[in-house]
């Protein structure tokens, strides 16, 4: 499969449009931008002594946020990115160290009435300097070395990647001979969040599902794609392609790796298609559900608990944007029926929520929503490169999202991906926020509360609906 060969800067240049239809609104340093009298829980006081009032517009840029200054909000971004382009600035370490503290949660994006793509723009940028010549910060040189010697930045033995499995007698599935159905399980699972992959391939073998853990995967590339290390990440996404083509469809369980399989590849092949299906543990059971085909156990322990959900950057605000700009791609101009596009953003967030509600009607939690939500969603830190690069703001970031589940009462803090539980579980930690944080398939799993009345077919599980404009 042949790749494309892009510069950041040539793709900078091929943003230009974008970059310029910027005109500094400022709407990016909100959540809500477009709803001052929209109605919440009113004013909370975190654990970080921040207070933020829970109504109306609400300032969302994590990076704004943390470092206060201009330079750091989106706007002031989009100004670097145009001094670039226009030769008024030149690359270097002090001008690297104002774009690399942005975790590109396309919060920024999801506000913008112009369209801007403001993620793309920011990487672009990243990777722009990289190749001008100037170093990534250390950090990040430190997992971009890692990754090439181990194909992981946690720095973790080719051999030990799936020693979870072994351990949770999961073994059989590695390298299944004849599995038409790969699970793609990612670093942060394989490595860290072992729990989170154990409960998946748990769900799927309830589920009667003929899958494998092919055993030569290496890092999605996510994080290089967000750092600027994009030869990097190209050769990571190239060992991917050759170890999955062969299989119908490729599940995940991580947000990152869903995203970049999905979003980022594509970008970056010839043919501007992936040879298999691809989609998110979470998508089937969602579907699953609204097809009857499973159903949940009533559980005492977890009866009237209050369960909040987390929406995961990359499998939230970064797939709506993606479907607004295929959308956009499809019209000549900007003139379009946004009616559409968020008619079918709505149908995608609603995924996990239906998992959530059936759990409410079976199990017996109460599920409520935090108040910044969906595209709104306050990211959990971690992404961008931030959590490997700037720890102590990442996990301030996150502290500040687990304060918006204690507004709400929660006892439980749900998501679908390891990063963000991760960085959630570490926050809720260290800022004594007294949160349980599991996975949606975690809680399913570790609580058994799964009933399967009729397992699924292969038309079931290749379906794939709600995404695709």
């Amino acid at each position: 499969m042949s790749i494309k060969n892009i510069t950041g800067m040539k793709r900078l240049e091929e943003l230009k449009k974008d970059i310029y239809r910027c005109i500094h609104c400022k709407a990016c340093k909100f959540a809500y931008s477009g709803e001052p009298s929209r109605d919440g829980v009113g004013e909370w006081k975190g654990k970080t002594n921040r207070t933020f009032l829970y109504e109306g517009m609400v300032e969302a840029c994590p990076a704004g946020i943390e470092y206060g200054w201009e330079a750091f909000w989106n706007a002031g971004k989009m100004w670097i990115a145009r001094s670039i382009l226009n030769d008024d600035l030149e690359f270097s370490e002090e001008v690297r160290d104002v774009f690399m503290p942005c975790i590109t949660c396309g919060q920024c994006a999801a506000q913008c009435e112009s369209k801007v793509r403001t993620v793309d723009i920011i990487e672009s940028l990243r990777a722009a300097c990289s190749e001008s010549g100037v170093p990534m910060i250390e950090r990040h040189q430190y997992v971009d070395k890692l990754v090439k010697e181990l194909n992981n930045p946690y720095g973790g033995k080719a051999e030990e990647r799936f020693k979870w499995a072994k351990d949770a007698g999961l073994e059989k599935y590695i390298d299944k001979k004849g599995a038409k159905y790969a699970y793609y399980v990612g670093c942060t699972a394989s490595y860290r969040q072992t729990n989170i992959a154990i409960a998946t391939c748990r769900i799927f073998e309830k589920l009667g599902i003929d899958f494998t853990l092919v055993n030569d995967e290496v890092c999605c590339g996510s994080p290089f794609f967000r750092i600027g290390s994009v030869t990097t990440a190209k050769d990571l996404m190239k060992k991917n392609l050759e170890n999955f083509k062969d299989f119908d469809m490729v599940f995940f369980s991580c947000a990152g790796c869903y995203r970049t399989f999905l979003v980022d590849y594509p970008k970056w092949i010839e043919e501007d298609e992936l040879p298999f299906k691809t989609k998110h543990a979470f998508e089937m059971i969602s579907e699953l559900i609204v097809k009857e085909k499973i159903k949940f156990k009533p559980n005492k322990e977890l009866k009237g608990k209050v369960v909040t959900y987390h929406d995961p950057c990359h499998t939230g605000r970064h797939f709506g944007l993606d479907m607004e700009q295929r959308m956009i791609e499809k019209s000549k101009n900007l003139m379009i029926d946004m009616r559409k596009v968020k008619q079918q953003i709505e149908v995608w967030y609603d995924k996990p929520r239906v998992i959530l509600r059936k759990l409410e009607e079976d199990v017996g939690i109460k599920f409520v929503e935090m108040y910044r939500i969906k595209m709104d969603s306050m990211c959990c830190g971690a992404g961008g490169g931030v959590r490997a690069g700037y720890p102590d703001f990442s996990l301030r970031t996150s502290s500040l999202r687990c304060d918006e589940a204690n507004a709400v009462n929660a006892d439980i803090l749900t998501t679908e991906c390891p990063f963000c539980w991760r960085n959630l579980s570490d926050a809720n930690d260290l800022y004594n926020h007294e949160l349980q944080v599991l996975g949606i398939l975690e809680m399913i799993n570790e609580y058994d509360l799964l009933e399967v009345l009729e397992e699924p077919t292969h038309e079931d599980i290749i379906a794939i609906i709600g995404r695709a404009i």
